[in-house]
């Protein structure tokens, strides 16, 4: 009896302890007002006004578990990292067994340390075209992804296309329709809401929806510019022009953004092209493998040879791919080889084990690809299968889920804004309905509904901080040049801030898409000497965390900005605070020195951002759609609660999890019942 007493006693005490709302003794009431301001501010996505809020009530009540809780939370989504970790470790002392802290602990060491860098992949699962009822394939050939983590496998024997979500499994069985029916696809591609197929036995190349639909066909059968014998491969450049590989005619084919031929690359000399028959673009170089010469050639963008890469112990390459800094090429009958584009050096990739310890090889490999995770997928014509491999981390840890905010502005009708990342610090896509719970009071919820990506990216926000120096006015035919592109292409509802970076800073324009105005107000700006860029990029950050859909931080700078710029925030907090929110950060810079982006590459690398030269003629000319491709990953999650809208003020807490790839994540959260509108 006693021993069962133990039990029990043992249980009620790690169920008290955490996070749970608190009783208040007297002369505590202080401290529950307080949390309760800091948690309405949060719901808010005003960060620090809730993290002061926070701080107070645990300074009124040390023992306010739920509250040193939120405040670390808002430390984090205000990039102040290092005093997050401290308050999870005062937590972790006092619950040294709460799953929920450990992993947070874990994943925040992670990111102050710059994310996971081991490159090691593992064996994860194969898809089995042969075993899938209704989404069978067979001789797959190619696979591509759409921004939503869905892929899609072309198979050749099968004359279909399979589409997967971003679990795996198999949601549409595409053939094409009654006049534009798949033959014999070969090669796929993804862009801008459409997949590209080229069809070898069709001569064309095919174009679909997402749902499968037959859009568009681009070429026909012939040796004439705009025709094709046999295209083989397929691939988009940054500025979106089609390149096919046209095999039977021995060339590549360049078509611009409305499928209208532009250029035909056939190689002179030892270069000249016989049957290319894999094609990629990296860094302005087309790569092309020629199977019949057993060589890639690398041409620059008007067709000149630039360089010829090959291997002897190659016997029939097919295609090639650059993923993360490396070339990927598959052989038919070697298997695949690598070369570090870092290291410089070739290498065979070895045979693998699967999850019975069973060495697997790969038969007939005809293609590699990367999903946004980082995820390597192996494509084998000869055994109908595609393998799947991803970083050892992100399948041995928990996923990073973290809830930003709590709308009840709508009440009862409730919205949970979360983020869910993998060890890596990257954001998870695809995630489906099904993959999350809620619990409310630790009750589940069976009925909610997640929100449309789509409508979440309808506006685009930026924010543009600019050097207030006599460098950056004496630019402005360069600015005017380099963004007017960007201006051009904004909606009506896009959103740009502007913030004046001088001995202060300030907010010059709350909301404008017009470029004559952003410029007049730099022209018109007196010029000063010192630059205090951190406390404008903390202003603009605070702002831009607030908003929905894709959001970038931009720098206009010429050649001035020096380090000390930096001093009352520094590049490092500015960089997790853009992290916690996902903003990438760009450079925008009239200073033609080369040298000068070394200087903020520690914010633009981090950030996922860029470096650009304004000139007129690079990739400012397609930054609108740059920056829109910054979509905006929150989950929203919506529904409508059964909590008695008379408990004015009391507190409900609310818990998410999320399965996503046999890998879990969960957070804590809660609100309180709003006073009645």
């Amino acid at each position: 009896m006693r021993k069962f007493v133990s039990i029990i006693f043992l249980l009620v005490c790690t169920q008290i302890f955490p996070l749970d709302f608190p009783n208040f003794s007297l002369g505590e009431e202080n401290a529950k007002e307080e949390f309760k301001r800091g948690l309405t501010y949060k719901n808010l996505r005003e960060y620090s006004a809730a993290k002061e809020r926070f701080q107070k009530a645990v300074n009124l009540k040390k023992d306010f578990h739920l509250a040193r809780l939120e405040l670390a939370n808002n430390y984090y989504l205000l990039g102040e990292w290092e005093e997050a970790l401290d308050e999870l470790e005062i937590l972790a002392t006092k619950a040294k067994n709460d799953l929920l802290i450990t992993n947070k602990i874990e994943t925040l060491r992670l990111a102050i340390a710059g994310g996971v860098t081991e490159k090691e992949k593992i064996y994860f699962k194969t898809i089995e075209g042969d075993s899938i009822r209704g989404y069978r394939f067979r001789n797959p050939v190619d696979i591509t992804f759409d921004e939503d983590g869905n892929f899609y496998v072309a198979g050749f024997d099968t004359s279909n296309v399979v589409k997967f979500n971003a679990q795996g499994t198999p949601i549409s069985n595409w053939r094409g329709g009654i006049t534009r029916k798949l033959e014999r696809p070969v090669s796929l591609v993804y862009q801008n809401q459409k997949v590209y197929i080229a069809d070898f036995v069709r001569d064309e190349v095919l174009v679909f929806d997402l749902n499968g639909s037959y859009l568009a066909t681009i070429g026909g059968p012939g040796k004439n510019p705009g025709q094709f014998r046999g295209p083989s491969s397929i691939c988009f450049d940054p500025l979106g022009n089609l390149y096919v590989a046209d095999s039977g005619n021995g060339r590549i084919q360049k078509f611009n953004q409305n499928g209208q031929f532009v250029l035909e690359i056939l190689g002179i000399g030892n270069s000249k092209l016989v049957n290319p028959s894999g094609i990629t673009i990296e860094n302005q170089k087309i790569y092309v493998v020629d199977k019949d010469k057993l060589k890639v050639f690398v041409f620059d963008g008007d067709g000149n040879t630039i360089e010829t890469i090959s291997k002897s112990e190659w016997k029939k390459p097919r295609n090639i791919r650059i993923l993360d800094n490396q070339i990927f090429l598959t052989d038919e009958l070697t298997g695949i080889w690598t070369y570090s584009m870092l290291n410089g050096d070739w290498r065979q990739l070895p045979k693998f084990r699967d999850k019975n310890g069973v060495y697997r090889v790969l038969y007939r490999p005809f293609a590699t690809n990367m999903d946004s995770t980082g995820s390597m997928y192996f494509v084998d014509f000869g055994k109908h299968r595609i393998d799947i491999f991803s970083h050892k981390n992100n399948l041995l840890s928990n996923l990073d889920l973290k809830i930003e905010s709590i709308d009840t502005s709508d009440f009862p009708n409730i919205h949970i804004y979360t983020r869910v990342k993998n060890r890596g610090g990257k954001e998870l896509v695809g995630i489906d309905r099904l993959s999350f719970r809620i619990f409310e009071n630790d009750n589940m919820t069976p009925l909610f509904s997640l929100a449309n990506k789509n409508k979440i990216n309808e506006k685009l926000n930026i924010a543009i901080v600019y050097e207030n120096s006599e460098s950056l006015k004496k630019g402005k035919t360069n600015l005017e040049d380099g963004l007017f592109p960007l201006f051009r292409s904004l909606h009506d509802t896009d959103h740009i801030t502007l913030y004046r970076a001088g001995k202060d800073s300030q907010l010059i324009l709350p909301d404008t898409v017009s470029l004559r105005d952003i410029l007049a107000k730099i022209r018109d700006s007196q010029a000063e000497e010192k630059f205090n860029f951190g406390k404008a990029s903390i202003a603009a950050l605070k702002k831009l965390s607030m908003e929905t859909g894709p959001k970038i931080l931009v720098y206009l700078v010429s050649k001035e900005a020096k380090e000390d710029s930096f001093l009352q925030y520094q590049k490092s907090r500015i960089v997790s605070y853009a992290k916690a929110h996902s903003i990438p950060i760009y450079v925008l810079t009239t200073n033609s020195n080369p040298s000068y982006e070394e200087s903020w590459s520690d914010l633009t690398g981090p950030s996922n951002g860029k470096y650009i030269y304004l000139d007129g003629e690079g990739e400012e000319r397609d930054l609108y759609k740059l920056f829109r491709s910054h979509l905006d990953y929150r989950y929203i999650l919506s529904y409508k609660t059964d909590t008695n809208p008379e408990l004015i003020n009391r507190y409900i807490k609310i818990g998410i999890g999320v399965d996503h790839r046999g890998v879990k994540g969960r957070d804590e959260g809660g609100y309180f019942v709003p006073e009645p509108r």
